[in-house]
């Protein structure tokens, strides 16, 4: 059993909780003090409520005050217009209502509930939440869903890599393609494939379309599928200029690296040289977007690339102001010639301290640039 970080951080009043399958959703609620736990994935207890969405008032008539629990809320949207009144009620139950993401509420015609309730996501496991057990080399190679991490401390990769097999095939390939509505499966798989084989890249939607064969406007609606049921997100280029940034491709990332590799058809084998580079870096940016959703740090994450191929992954602004940039480098050796797209940013925004995130074993000084641990450099982000 892995202590969340959400887990400490969860409102007193009522919220939604989204979050792609398997990140660990229910188990988090299963903690949470309640009078009544709805698990809308049984068949028995969907069907019920599809019926008589009603019901929900009668079973609450026999409970006290407290926390009532919906899993998988969008599976009866319905559910949503019952609840509306009850938090409108003095002394009204506190309702957790989680979801893999509000698209699918919206695609159902659901009522959201006039903004009433916050949101919060759910996210595979973290360095912090991973602790002694975290593993590098495992995180890029098979991921951190939680049931992931948990087969593997059992010493059985034969299962997790089956696992992430499955949530491809199982999920990505069949329930996103029903829940978005696509018109064209084939189309959405071969985005997939697509799309997995630019992680960590700029992305161009006409050349992926090109690749996928499918219209501009479907890649961009089929990325946004992605994004709003997290499983995804996009990294824009850092501008001073808001028009500049929006005129640039901005890089996407799943949100998770076995799932990645999964996608890619990778998992038999170690990663090579090359995707180790682009999974380092994607574990990094995706730790880093954890720790600012987790932490409410209000960051705005970017990455920084000049015509001329100079670039550094990740740029950390706050209040206006870039904080960090930070350069990923999968090998525990790191050299000056290493540091280029470090030195070239630093010609245009003097001052902005300089990092290189690297497997080494200690701290060190390059120039002026500051070599981390994975660790190391979380914590000093913890920090800001």
């Amino acid at each position: 059993m892995f202590k969340r970080l959400l887990s400490e951080r969860l409102p007193r009043s009522s919220f939604f909780l989204f979050g792609p399958r398997q990140v660990g959703k229910t188990t988090l609620l299963a903690d949470v003090e309640h009078v009544l736990h709805i698990d809308l994935l049984d068949p028995d207890e969907q069907l019920a409520f599809n019926k008589d969405p009603g019901l929900l008032r009668a079973r609450l008539a026999a409970t006290s005050e407290g926390t009532v629990v919906v899993d998988e809320v969008q599976r009866v949207p319905r559910l949503l217009d019952v609840i509306q009144p009850l938090l409108d009620r003095p002394r009204a139950p506190r309702f957790i209502l989680s979801g893999s993401s509000a698209r699918k509420l919206r695609r159902g015609q659901a009522n959201l509930l006039g903004g009433r309730l916050g949101s919060l996501a759910l996210h595979p496991l973290t360095v912090a939440e991973l602790g002694d057990a975290f593993r590098l080399d495992s995180a890029l190679a098979f991921g951190t869903l939680p049931r992931v991490c948990t087969i593997l401390g059992e010493g059985d990769q034969d299962g997790a890599r089956a696992l992430l097999r499955a949530y491809v095939t199982t999920y990505l390939r069949e329930e996103v393609k029903a829940e978005a509505l696509v018109r064209s499966l084939h189309g959405f798989q071969s985005f997939l494939d697509v799309a997995a084989a630019q992680f960590a890249a700029q992305v161009s939607f006409s050349g992926v379309g090109r690749d996928a064969g499918a219209a501009y406007a479907t890649v961009r609606e089929f990325y946004g599928i992605l994004e709003d049921t997290l499983l995804g997100f996009f990294l824009p280029p850092f501008a001073r200029s808001e028009r500049k940034r929006m005129s640039l491709a901005p890089k996407f990332y799943f949100f998770d690296t076995g799932v990645t590799r999964a996608l890619l058809g990778t998992l038999r084998d170690p990663p090579s040289p090359l995707e180790r580079g682009r999974l380092f870096e994607q574990w990094f940016v995706q730790e880093v977007w954890r720790l600012n959703d987790y932490g409410t740090k209000d960051w705005r994450l970017s990455f920084w690339r000049t015509s001329h191929g100079a670039e550094v992954d990740l740029v950390v602004q706050h209040g206006g102001k870039a904080r960090g940039a930070f350069e990923c480098k999968s090998t525990p050796s790191v050299a000056s010639r290493d540091l280029g797209g470090l030195f070239a940013f630093r010609e245009l925004h003097p001052g902005v301290p300089l990092h290189v995130v690297a497997p080494v074993k200690a701290p060190a000084r390059l120039d002026d640039v500051l070599v981390l641990p994975p660790r190391e450099a979380l914590a000093l982000l913890e920090s800001w």
